[in-house]
């Protein structure tokens, strides 16, 4: 039998997933404890087995396998007597593919969403919204439970992840009214029948619940303790920005550096395109498609090739609770995720396709043709900015920082033009009256100026 190592807790639900499986298929393996509040999962040892710095992974004789859904097919396919928890057959493993993304992109996720900003944001809040989403997971499993179990009448690996999931939901919100989930009612009580249940789920579920709630309790009366506490261990943090600020994508990772006053944490080294250093091999092995901007940490040994990825990390990680960049809300990540999307794939593409023409000689002059996709572009934010003061919401976000770094290039050679696009005038005014703007955006915009001059007339 291999010595399988397990880096858990007992408060993760996946990592209890784990242990389920793993007792069902008469393993023994040996717990490596991690303590996600005082940062095991950050430590560098950790990053070396997983970047993404999440539990569980399991050490398999030197097979690193990271994520939960992942380790248990591992352990079935591996070392399962036979294949009962994950069977051969197509359908029915599709079937169970199914329930384990749905363990992971519905059940964890909204849990998730709830108790993070308690453990690692200091939040003493109980929003009403979270726990209906939560909630909403119940209905939805209820409904989806058309047998015994959630595929079929035989208990399989989808069970045995979802349980872990709902048991801890469970125990921040129980399910008082049986009547309206009376199929869910009964998959919990069937499969907490299983070979130590209590110890192996229930115990670290309650736990997980009680720590939660504790913590919240102290946020509210300890000034957000928990997150002053983590930016007071991070004051030193150094992040690099790799940077050339003719380009739109790095000027908005510079408007959020200012907007949330982080200049002083950012070393900032210069990648001059024009020259073709971002072309040179000890760039390219830092990021293989040779754009920048790109964002360095390298404590945690990460590093961040896109513009819109950037700014989400850095609102993520520094915009404090009640600030307009922080995104508190899974409808709030929706909506900005939506507009940079729309910057990434729609407007800046058209505006970066006319740049290379451009440069490479093959426009001469900006005619009506090469206007129409640019205007086309506008038109689509000029509907975008009908519902709302900002791109994204009624007040400022990473969004506008992505849109107004490309639509103030577009403006070099397409004027905003208040009578067309009333709105985008309007807040790009707005924008341009923001008190970092000139620095963050207008110096690289007009080096990026001068260089267009020298190709056509502007």
């Amino acid at each position: 039998m291999s010595n399988i190592k397990l880096y858990t807790a007992k408060l993760s639900p996946p990592g209890r997933a784990v242990e389920l499986t793993a007792s069902l298929l008469g393993l023994e393996l040996e717990i490596i404890p991690i303590n996600l509040l005082a940062g095991d999962h950050r430590k560098p040892e950790f990053l070396k087995m997983n970047p993404q710095h999440t539990i569980p992974i399991i050490d398999d004789g030197g097979v690193v396998i990271r994520d939960s859904h992942a380790i248990i097919i591992y352990l079935v396919q591996k070392y399962g007597k036979d294949l009962a928890l994950y069977p051969d057959d197509p359908i029915t493993r599709a079937k169970i593919n199914a329930a384990l993304h749905f363990d992971s992109g519905v059940l964890f996720s909204r849990l998730r969403f709830y108790f993070e900003p308690i453990l690692y944001g200091g939040s003493s809040e109980l929003p009403q919204h979270k726990i209906d989403y939560m909630r909403k997971g119940y209905e939805l499993l209820n409904d989806a439970l058309v047998d015994d179990y959630i595929v079929g009448n035989t208990l399989t690996l989808a069970d045995l992840s979802c349980i872990a999931t709902i048991a801890t939901m469970e125990a921040f919100f129980p399910l008082e009214d049986r009547s309206s989930y009376p199929k869910l009612f009964a998959w919990i009580e069937r499969i907490s029948q299983l070979p130590d249940y209590d110890r192996l789920n229930q115990q670290g579920a309650i736990e997980f619940a009680e720590i939660c709630e504790s913590l919240r309790l102290s946020n509210g009366t300890k000034a957000n303790y928990i997150f002053k506490h983590t930016m007071e261990a991070t004051t030193q943090l150094k992040l690099i920005l790799y940077y050339d600020d003719v380009s739109p994508p790095v000027r908005s990772v510079m408007l959020a550096v200012a907007a949330l006053n982080l200049q002083d944490r950012i070393e900032y080294k210069y990648v001059n395109l024009f020259a073709g250093e971002h072309l040179k091999s000890d760039f390219v092995k830092l990021n293989p498609l040779h754009t920048v901007p790109v964002l360095r940490y390298e404590a945690e040994d990460l590093t961040i090739t896109d513009s819109h990825a950037i700014l989400l990390y850095l609102c993520e990680t520094f915009a404090s609770t009640g600030d307009d960049l922080a995104i508190d809300s899974p409808v709030a990540r929706a909506r900005v995720s939506n507009r940079l999307c729309f910057n990434n794939g729609f407007l800046f593409q058209r505006d970066a396709e006319v740049m290379r023409k451009i440069f490479r000689g093959d426009i001469a002059e900006i005619s009506a043709d090469i206007r129409k996709p640019l205007t086309e572009a506008i038109d689509v934010l000029e509907q975008y900015l009908q519902g709302t003061k900002y791109v994204a919401a009624d007040h400022l976000t990473v969004a506008d920082f992505s849109i107004v770094a490309t639509v103030s290039t577009l403006d070099l050679i397409l004027p905003i033009n208040g009578v067309r696009w009333p709105r985008v005038h309007e807040w790009f005014e707005v924008m341009r009256a923001l008190t970092y703007y000139e620095q963050a955006n207008q110096v690289g915009l007009q080096k990026l100026r001068a260089k267009l001059c020298t190709k056509v007339a502007i």
